[in-house]
């Protein structure tokens, strides 16, 4: 597949489909997307990390955690052309032209006012709409570390033998602009407390194989042996559980 070749002003097209990147922007101010384009919030670094995984990994499956106005969700349907895709948005308002385009495509499901906490409607996905196939998990939602640890929690023992699981923007608590008391999410754990212990995980486990960090997203694979499954729930435990910490505490920043 040829690079994908970004405009001077953030629009590009795949697969048949138009968008907008207005990744700098801050909510308020993006632009909605339209039947000419949809908005994606996502700068050219991410577009490229996903075009390199693309290459190599074609996933049967995708489920993406937070889709804005929806040009993630379709960059990601055309990019990797998965048999089956799937959604949830906290945000309850539809957005009009991702429903236009899930009406003439295909097992492609959306689930508005939906938390990423949400466990019950997480696993009917995996197991209803996406047929127990799920390859690749793409969490793009809150950026907490609560939220984002459960969703982790739900999925990823569901995580098909070789499968993906992406989570973007780790690393917001450790920007400049994140630092005062009364910045956004001050009272919040940082998200980078969850990359150290799935790195934990990585150390105790043999259920994940690989974490890769870039400085604004990282992906865990898991094994390729079904070392944990769908039917697997840890006795209602987590999988953190496993961690071997030689009884030290962990403490979160």
């Amino acid at each position: 597949m040829n690079p994908i070749k970004i405009g001077s002003g953030g629009e590009f097209s795949l697969g048949g489909e138009n968008f907008v990147i207005e990744g700098d922007l801050p909510p308020k101010d993006r632009r909605p997307s339209t039947s000419e384009a949809f908005t994606i919030v996502k700068s050219e670094p991410y577009l490229r990390v996903y075009e390199e995984l693309a290459s190599v990994f074609s996933p049967r499956s995708i489920l993406e955690l937070g889709i804005f106005q929806g040009g993630s969700y379709v960059f990601m349907d055309k990019l990797f052309k998965p048999r089956r895709m799937s959604a949830v948005e906290i945000s309850p308002k539809p957005v009009a032209p991702l429903l236009q385009y899930l009406s003439r495509t295909e097992d492609r499901f959306v689930h508005f006012a939906t938390s990423q906490r949400n466990s019950e409607i997480l696993r009917h996905i995996v197991l209803g709409e996406l047929a127990n196939e799920l390859d690749l998990v793409v969490d793009d939602a809150s950026h907490a570390y609560e939220e984002t640890k459960t969703s982790f929690e739900v999925l990823f023992p569901l995580l098909r033998p070789g499968g993906i699981y992406v989570i973007e923007d780790w690393s917001w608590a450790h920007h400049h602009n994140y630092q005062s008391p009364d910045a956004p999410f001050s009272k919040r754990h940082a998200l980078s407390n969850l990359l150290f212990e799935q790195i934990m995980l990585l150390g105790s486990t043999s259920v994940i194989s690989e974490i890769r960090v870039w400085r604004f997203l990282y992906l865990i694979r898991k094994d390729s042996v079904r070392r944990i499954d769908a039917s697997h729930n840890f006795n209602g435990a987590s999988i953190f559980d496993q961690i071997l910490s030689r009884g030290r505490t962990w403490s979160l920043i």
